[in-house]
């Protein structure tokens, strides 16, 4: 079994950490406490391409260069 992936983000207004899925632009996480969104509209932006470009380089094969 494998694990899923997420992140951990602290919700500014009420401090409580959140743990997060990966996710996408079209979803904005918000806090399980207080309902706060957990990143501007921008940031989620940037960590939605951030996850799909990382799936990219991870298929990647070695080719021994490291």
């Amino acid at each position: 079994m494998t694990e899923k992936e997420f992140i951990i983000i602290t919700c500014e207004k009420c401090k409580v950490k959140n743990r997060i899925k990966a996710y996408d632009s079209s979803k904005l996480p918000i806090c399980a406490k207080c309902k706060a969104p957990l990143v501007d509209i921008k940031k989620n932006e940037v960590h939605s391409k951030y996850g799909k470009n990382l799936k990219n380089f991870l298929d990647l094969p070695d080719i021994g260069l490291r």
